[in-house]
């Protein structure tokens, strides 16, 4: 993980008399050391007793797993039969496990339970794990003698291959102890002082990289530390925001991250004054979190430390200067998530054939070792498992039923099955790194409102763009679409909607950018299947309807087939109002200096715009015609890319019915080959809805597009160059694209967009 910069610590003036006013709430306190609550009483000691809990088992091996265990203790001087009698960690399922007919404890015994799942281990089983972030255990009498509670214990935060028992002579203190299963308790280990635990990591605004907002807790000390009882709070006046459980620990040089279901409160990620205050209000440690960036993180470096750093990927549960590995980085960045079949068609009575399909957006083989479903399913790929660049893996529910609805995905499936199931009323899917990385690759929320096919009649879901980043994105309705097929298609790229060109077409094109005095934008239409009108414009005084002021005056256009010029534009006749008007142009002042013109068109065409003067122009070109044979099959710009309000926007959009697979390219460093100077040397491109939703994103194409270039006639771009390009399936309706230098650099790009047929 890499630190981005560093800053001191530091609280802002204007909070500062709430703060102190909050603290003097708590008289008396002053010179007080913070303290916590290391044991607990037990509610009593009977004859048969709940000895000894380990809640989370890492060293101690059962028949080849690690398991948790409950001890029971017989201290009295007779035999106990245990048949009927039952152990529940939920006291409205009181008998979630009942111990078997001729169990028994003899008198000073003791009996070791293994609290996971049914095993063929053996042993008993309690087919429940324990909860190492807080639990409980409760041991009831048989049904026969009335299910009387016998004896209960509830914990905290435990750690690692620590358990808690009870200590004393009495046996009468729960504690925090060296394990002992099947024999006398240790005593109680030593433990550091509270004081010593610090505000390690916290995120405030965490989209997806991460379940909630973060904050971590870091022990410097060798010694565990006892935490039960200490508070955890974003206001002083309500000290008790959150409370540590008794019998809670970290451990010794250990971090414990809590998330916004632990703590309760969520965290501001502008500006936030949080504290870690002893079970008697002192303060143990306090930070101030302010202007964090998305799913980033800011911590102690070195941990526990006073130096605070931003981090940009957090590290919950990890020194917070850890390296993110590179084959991690590539994970994060080019494994996508592009099609999800959580309600598939019956086949012979059975619905067993859900599958999630991944895919490698890189030309880098991507190592999936350990790569976990977290939420959503079950399922962690096994070591040795790899995607090549550019292909697709399947995780499926049922492999037999898998592979007999899909013969020629084989090669695609993945070892093994998930275990769960994908909600058919929408579910929340992570795709996590590996352990002990608890960070996510992905995670969004699907709904079943979004596509009617996907909730019932058989169809996937299909990601419509490889290229979606963001978050707000992912969980977008507008970024996915039904499969084109009933089953999907997993294993393989979906293939567009039968011929999406059928319903929609290219519609028009507009570009709205500043010119430099004698500076030349270059406008290119392609028309396809015979000769179409298209209506040209560049609007300049027009503009200032729209509260433009510094519009250019008197803008020109050109009309050129190759190199030759074959029509002109300086002011606009006033016969085109109503073929504006027809095609919803907005429409300009008669008399104006505006430019505009009709053209029958056939093949490439392109339009050169340009002014007397300096000023901001918007060029458009709209089809006239409502058939889709001839259209508009490509539209391009070209201008110069600058920063802040002066990069390249270009508007399209696609008429008629269904959908449209398109190609959108931002070519820069490509142009220098055909003679072009100062380009735009790492283009970035962007795809936004019309209500300004992100809907893809590019900085560097990749290999695997190459292919659609050449099937478009597109040009084609070097290998591992940094011009940008994507392709994205899109409804009717209107779309922008932004075009900008990735790390803020300006110069000559083109921003093109094609029909894929």
């Amino acid at each position: 993980m890499s630190m981005i910069h560093t800053m001191s610590l530091r609280v802002h003036m204007p909070f500062a008399r709430p703060l102190q006013l909050a603290a003097a709430l708590f008289v008396g306190t002053a010179s007080a050391a913070p303290t916590s609550s290391p044991t607990l009483p037990a509610s009593g000691t009977p004859a048969l007793r709940i000895n000894e809990v380990l809640a989370w088992n890492t060293r101690l091996a059962h028949a080849g797993t690690f398991p948790d265990f409950i001890e029971l203790h017989n201290a009295g001087t007779t035999a106990i039969d245990l048949g009927g009698k039952s152990l529940t960690d939920d006291p409205l399922l009181p008998r979630k496990f009942v111990f078997p007919a001729g169990t028994s404890i003899p008198a000073g015994g003791y009996l070791v339970i293994f609290a996971e799942l049914a095993t063929t281990a053996p042993g008993l089983h309690t087919g429940f794990a324990l909860d190492a972030e807080g639990d409980q255990v409760r041991l009831l009498d048989s049904q026969a003698n009335g299910g009387t509670l016998l004896d209960s214990i509830e914990f905290g935060f435990q750690i690692p291959d620590f358990s808690i028992s009870r200590t004393g002579a009495d046996a009468g203190t729960w504690a925090l102890t060296v394990p002992t299963s099947s024999a006398a308790n240790a005593s109680p280990v030593p433990l550091g002082p509270i004081a010593a635990v610090r505000l390690n990591e916290w995120a405030g605004k965490i989209t997806f990289r991460l379940d909630h907002d973060m904050i971590e807790l870091f022990n410097p000390t060798a010694q565990p530390a006892a935490i039960g009882g200490v508070r955890l709070t974003d206001d002083l006046a309500r000290p008790t925001r959150f409370v540590f459980p008794k019998l809670s620990f970290i451990g010794g040089a250990g971090f414990l991250p809590l998330y916004g279901a632990d703590f309760v409160f969520g965290l501001d990620g502008d500006f936030e004054v949080v504290s870690l205050l002893g079970e008697n209000n002192e303060q143990i440690d306090q930070v101030t979190i302010s202007q964090q960036a998305n799913d980033k993180s800011g911590g102690r470096s070195p941990d526990g430390g006073a130096t605070l750093a931003t981090y940009d990927v957090p590290t919950p549960g990890l020194p917070n200067d850890t390296p993110l590995p590179p084959a991690y980085r590539r994970l994060l960045d080019k494994l996508r998530i592009t099609e999800i079949m959580y309600q598939p068609a019956l086949s012979g009575g059975s619905s067993d054939h859900e599958f999630i399909e991944l895919h490698n957006t890189g030309e880098t083989a991507l190592d999936l070792s350990g790569v976990r479903f977290t939420n959503g399913l079950v399922y962690t790929f096994p070591p040795g498992t790899t995607l090549a660049g550019g292909a697709y893996i399947v995780v499926a529910d049922k492999r037999t039923h898998f592979l007999a609805r899909y013969p020629g995905a084989a090669a695609a499936l993945a070892p093994g099955e998930f275990n769960g199931a994908l909600d058919n009323s929408g579910e929340t899917i992570a795709l996590t790194l590996p352990a002990p990385w608890r960070v996510h690759i992905l995670r969004f929320r699907y709904e079943p409102t979004w596509y009617p096919t996907a909730s019932g009649a058989g169809h996937s879901l299909v990601l419509n763009s490889v290229e979606t980043t963001s978050a707000k994105d992912w969980a977008a309705r507008s970024s996915w679409r039904a499969s084109t097929a009933v089953h999907g298609s997993p294993g393989a790229a979906d293939p567009p909607p039968a011929m999406t060109g059928a319903g929609s077409r290219l519609s028009n094109l507009s570009v709205r950018t500043s010119l430099a005095a004698g500076q030349t934008m270059i406008v290119g239409v392609v028309v396809s299947g015979g000769w179409r009108n298209v209506l040209v414009r560049a609007a300049g005084p027009a503009l200032a309807a729209f509260g433009l002021t510094s519009a250019m005056t008197d803008p020109r256009l050109e009309l050129y087939n190759g190199n030759t010029r074959i029509l002109e534009n300086d002011d606009w006749p006033a016969t085109l109002a109503a073929t504006a008007a027809g095609v919803g142009a907005f429409a300009f002042t008669p008399g104006s200096r505006d430019a505009g013109f009709v053209e029958g068109m056939e093949g490439p065409r392109s339009i050169q715009v340009r002014g007397t003067g300096a000023g901001i122009v918007l060029v458009e070109a709209y089809d006239t015609g409502t058939g889709n044979s001839p259209r508009l099959i490509n539209l391009s710009a070209r201008n110069q890319v600058g920063t802040g309000d002066d990069i390249l926007i270009a508007g399209f959009s696609l008429a008629g019915s269904g959908m449209k697979q398109l190609v959108i390219r931002a070519v820069g460093p490509k142009l220098a080959a055909f003679g072009v100077p100062g380009t735009l040397a790492d283009p970035k491109l962007e795809l936004y809805s019309s209500t300004g939703a992100k809907i893809a994103e590019n900085d560097n194409w990749t290999s695997t597009l190459a292919g659609a270039f050449s099937m478009v006639g597109a040009f084609p771009l070097d290998a591992g160059s940094r011009d940008a390009a994507l392709i994205t399936t899109l409804a009717t309706g209107s779309y922008t694209v932004q075009v900008k230098g990735a790390d803020g650099g300006t110069g000559e790009a083109l921003v093109e967009i094609y029909e894929l047929p």
